[in-house]
């Protein structure tokens, strides 16, 4: 059986994977259980890089449902539906027929049907995933850094850090439920106008009387 991923998942899982590994080498190397130079890291070959990102793929794959509860208490309560109760009201000449449970269905049609456009709205929500893992991650980064306060007697830096940390989790993972909402908002627009005619939106008029260029002698 072929394993087929996508571009937009691959990286979506990746980019915070990577973190998630850095985050533990980060706390091996504070517990003094292995030792990182800029040496050996500039002397990794292309297989060792390799690797590491099919490790940083599935790290990502591994934390991503942690990363979704601790996406769930930023993101709006009922957010797909209050998306489409707004697409209603917004085009409320429009007949809308599908149902709240139906996106899957629609993106679905859309790649069958409209693969480029498609291709836009999956960037919106491979956009989420990695934000949200993204600012687990810092959340992690900034409990190590809160710890490393306690453990060198009071060190400032680490709780700067930790702030900081905290304060880029949070503005991360509103960013991904931003583009959650640009995930189901295109998904509705893009099947409302493939549905259109352009004659939805003009008609010719009809002309009465004597034709435009005759005249009378």
């Amino acid at each position: 059986m072929a394993i087929r991923i996508g571009v937009y998942d691959f990286f979506a899982y990746t980019v915070p994977g990577g973190l998630y590994l850095t985050v533990l080498i980060y706390l091996c190397t504070i517990f003094g259980l292995i030792a990182v130079d800029s040496q050996s890291l500039n002397n990794l070959s292309a297989i060792q890089i390799l690797v590491l990102a099919v490790l940083a793929y599935i790290s990502g794959l591994i934390f991503d449902p942690v990363a979704k509860k601790w996406y769930q208490i930023f993101k709006p309560k009922g957010l797909s539906k209050k998306v489409l109760d707004d697409f209603r009201k917004k085009y409320a000449s429009l007949d809308v027929k599908f149902q709240l449970g139906d996106w899957p269905i629609l993106l679905t049609y859309l790649r069958q049907n409209a693969s480029d456009v498609a291709a836009d709205i999956d960037k919106y929500n491979a956009t989420n995933i990695m934000l949200r893992n993204i600012s687990l991650s810092l959340i992690l980064l900034s409990a190590i850094e809160i710890t490393q306060f306690f453990r060198t007697s009071f060190l400032i830096v680490h709780l700067v850090l930790s702030v900081v940390f905290v304060i880029a989790s949070i503005v991360t993972v509103r960013e991904s439920v931003k583009f959650a909402t640009w995930f189901y908002s295109a998904t509705y627009e893009a099947i409302a106008a493939h549905g259109l005619e352009i004659s939805d939106f003009v008609k010719q008029k009809r002309t009465t009387g004597s034709t435009e260029g005759t005249s009378n002698t």
